[in-house]
């Protein structure tokens, strides 16, 4: 009997008489359902749990870990049930487009896709500080919405729920993790730089890097434009090798920190000056500074290092 057996007609019978169904969004177990919380009138994402058995451990302290880490970048979990009968965990409901749908609509351009996975880098940094990597991640998790920015999801939930985390132990755990993490964010750098998935067959509908001699091509090697410095940082995420080494003491923090230092914001300045009245000459005035006056400043990320 599966849990929507269990439950009944959907949009019928809420979970726990509060969050109500309303559409599936995953196929595989575990089944992810946007639905409506009823109490606060707002949509959550919901993780129906295999019924009639008890949810394992390593499941409940994951989520647990992952319920602890703050940060507005990462899908917040907002309540459990682990009854037997129908478990299940609440989260936030993600508006906007995943990464995959992102890339096979059209490349964003080297600017944005940078700035894109720094933020998920320094969002997962967060969550390593606090002991939860997410081990798990795909393009699927990755959503961008152009009001409320990039979001994360998955945290905790999906690497449990699907055993990935089950050799993460020991001293080095933290670092093991910490690089898995950032390959799969290299992985998507290299999608949203050239529309091609540099990982595993089976893993997202993109469609696989060209390789030669039985290595992935660089992004440059598969699409013109690519700046010279993202195609450096990526290949050293992908695969750890560099000369200098910054992605290796903290693989993460390192990622971030080198694409936020091929960004910067640039400025729109007003130059005209505001139209001064002068008074009436009553004699000589002391002179004053010239005022120039500035229009409220409106970012945009631009490359220190355009392509050669």
């Amino acid at each position: 009997m599966t849990a929507v057996e269990a439950l009944g007609e959907i949009g019928i019978h809420p979970l726990n008489g509060r969050f109500r169904l309303d559409e599936r969004v995953s196929n595989g177990p575990p089944g992810l359902w946007r639905s409506t919380d009823l109490l606060l009138c707002r949509p959550v994402a919901v993780h129906l749990l295999p019924p009639g058995r008890p949810v394992p451990r390593s499941v409940i302290d994951a989520v647990q870990a992952a319920a602890r880490v703050s940060d507005t970048r990462l899908a917040t979990i907002y309540d459990t049930d682990y009854r037997v009968e129908c478990p299940y965990i609440v989260s936030e409901w993600t508006p906007g487009t995943h990464l995959e749908d992102l890339v096979l609509s059209g490349l964003p351009s080297p600017a944005l896709a940078a700035a894109m996975i720094a933020d998920a880098a320094d969002a997962l940094a967060v969550a390593h500080r606090a002991g939860r990597p997410h081990l798990c991640l795909t393009p699927r998790c990755l959503r961008w919405d152009n009001d409320r920015g990039l979001k994360i999801t998955g945290l905790g939930i999906d690497a449990a729920l699907r055993g990935a985390d089950a050799g993460m132990r020991g001293a080095d755990a933290g670092m093991r993790g910490a690089l898995a993490d950032t390959r799969a964010l290299a992985r998507m750098l290299y999608a949203l730089l050239t529309g091609y998935w540099p990982g595993d067959e089976g893993e997202t509908a993109l469609p696989p890097a060209p390789r030669w001699k039985g290595r992935v091509c660089t992004p440059r090697q598969v699409r013109a434009g690519v700046p010279a410095i993202l195609d450096a940082i990526t290949h050293r995420a992908l695969t750890g090798q560099a000369a200098d080494a910054p992605l290796r003491p903290l693989p993460l923090a390192g990622l971030a920190l080198a694409l936020r230092g091929v960004q910067r914001p640039s400025y729109r300045l007003a130059t005209a000056e505001p139209p001064v009245t002068e008074p009436p000459a009553t004699g000589p005035l002391p002179a004053r500074r010239p005022r120039h006056a500035r229009t409220p400043q409106r970012h945009r990320i631009t490359l220190l290092h355009p392509a050669a």
